[in-house]
Formats: structure tokens, sequence, C-alpha cells
């Protein structure tokens, strides 16, 4: 219960800061799709193989502010492995995840014009995942880059991310590379 409220409690806080970011000129929504690599690690490695992660992006940010919001949508995947344990060895099934965040965002940008801006994201969300996993909360934090090409954006970017879950926390880390464009 106490993981609800501090999840309940930091959208609160994302939904505030996405009004007072509203109030300054943007550049203008962009949406996006990307796709790539999930890392287990931790326990959940242990019973999880490399997966993959497909996701829907939607972002805003001011023109004249390092800041903006980002709200991702996803469906994630782990392999299973063979487990052997005391002599007895079965298959775990792969583990599929739906997943949605809110993020901050922030830029590095220099020049205008500059095509490469580095940027660092952080955020939180719901993770709900088949078998026994259930819903959870967890946050994230990494960082990437953005390409800034003719018509729209190419981006690469890690983060970890960590379930939080009755039995201890889930981390994972995806490795994604994706394309935002603007309506």
């Amino acid at each position: 219960m106490k993981r609800i409220l501090v999840g309940a409690a930091v959208f609160a806080a994302m939904v505030g800061t996405a009004s007072s970011v509203q109030a300054q000129s943007t550049s203008g929504p962009q949406f996006g799709i990307s796709g790539g690599l999930n890392l287990p690690i931790g326990d959940i490695g242990n019973g999880f193989s490399t997966g993959f992660n497909l996701q829907a992006h939607a972002s805003a940010k001011p023109s004249s502010f390092p800041l903006g919001l980002r709200g991702d949508a996803g469906l994630w995947t782990l392999g299973g492995k063979t487990v052997s344990s005391g002599g007895i060895s079965g298959s775990n099934p792969s583990l599929t995840l739906f997943t949605v965040n809110g993020n901050v965002v922030y830029n590095f940008e220099g020049a205008k014009d500059a095509t490469f801006v580095p940027y660092i994201i952080g955020g939180a969300g719901i993770y709900s995942g088949n078998r026994n996993f259930g819903t959870q909360f967890g946050v994230n934090g990494g960082g990437g880059v953005t390409f800034k090409l003719a018509g729209f954006d190419a981006f690469a970017e890690g983060r970890f991310h960590n379930i939080f879950g009755n039995g201890g926390s889930a981390r994972i880390i995806p490795l994604s590379f994706g394309i935002m464009f603007k309506p």
C-alpha cells in the first residue's frame, strides 16, 4: 500500500509540473516508437534471459527550457530459462510485461541547431505482468542521445528500471533505439 501511495505522489508531482510547463511556449508535441533489448539483472536474471521491448512515446518540451515530459507505454518480454536446483531441472516460461511510465527529461542542449543532444531521463510507472507477476509500481532512470534529423529525431537510450514487488525488486535494463516525430 505504501508503494502505491508513493507512486500516486510521484504522478501528482508530474501532473503539477506538466501544467507549469504547458504555460510556456512549446516546440510542439512529439510522438514516437522504439524497440530494443531487455537485460534482466539481479534475482530476476536467475530465472529469465534477455528479451525485447516495443514502446510508444509521447513528449512535450518548451522550446527555450531544457526540461520536458515524456510518457511511455510498452510491451516487454524476458525469455525463459531452464532452471536447475538440487538435481531437479525445469523450464521457466517467458515473462511478458505491459508498462506505462511518466518521465521527466533533461536535455543537455548546446547550440540551437545542434544535431546531437544528450539527455537524462527518470520517472515512475506501473508494470503489469503475466504469470504471478501481478501489477507493480516501479521507478526508472537513465540517459540517451537524440540525433536531430530532417523531419524526425532518432534516439538511443539505456535505462535502469527497479520494479517493486512483495518479495523484493525486479531490475531490468532496456536498451532501446527509436524515432520521434511531430504530427
